[in-house]
């Protein structure tokens, strides 16, 4: 399996057409473009910081992500692009499974219970995570300052 980039093809494709004419146009502020390129990248952004959680997997370079993750990250979208209609009738019972079992997925990615294929090229993101850090206690008290205890 590969690392992906979506493009808008993919979540049409995952969309009615009178959902899509709705999402591209309606909902919109004036002069507010079409929301999906963006949506897109929250999703992707999302998707890989999940990945990166579990220390084991390494990113891909650029926006890209696994394969096996792509239907969970349409899910999100979709979810998140429907939503912003003022039609909740879209919103329907299926599509809200869906989406808790994409975030499910996302989960176990993050928790090392769902395995992902390493990236051909990797990206040169440099994750920083803190570190617990230890020092020794200072001694207050020594064996000479217990004396007649």
């Amino acid at each position: 399996m590969a690392w992906i980039t979506l493009v808008e093809a993919d979540v049409v494709s995952r969309l009615s057409s009178p959902e899509t004419v709705a999402l591209k146009s309606a909902a919109l502020a004036t002069g507010q473009a079409d929301p999906l390129a963006e949506i897109v990248s929250q999703v992707v952004q999302e998707v890989r910081g999940y990945v990166a959680a579990n220390r084991a997997n390494q990113l891909g370079a650029g926006e890209t992500i696994p394969d096996r993750l792509k239907s969970a990250a349409l899910a999100l979208i979709r979810w998140r692009l429907v939503n912003r209609l003022p039609v909740k009738g879209l919103l329907t019972d299926e599509r809200r499974r869906e989406l808790e079992d994409a975030m499910t997925l996302l989960r176990d990615v993050a928790a090392g219970r769902f395995a992902i294929d390493a990236p051909a090229t990797l990206t040169d993101e440099v994750e920083s995570a803190t570190a617990p850090s230890l020092t020794a206690r200072t001694r207050t008290f020594t064996r000479d300052d217990e004396d007649g205890l």
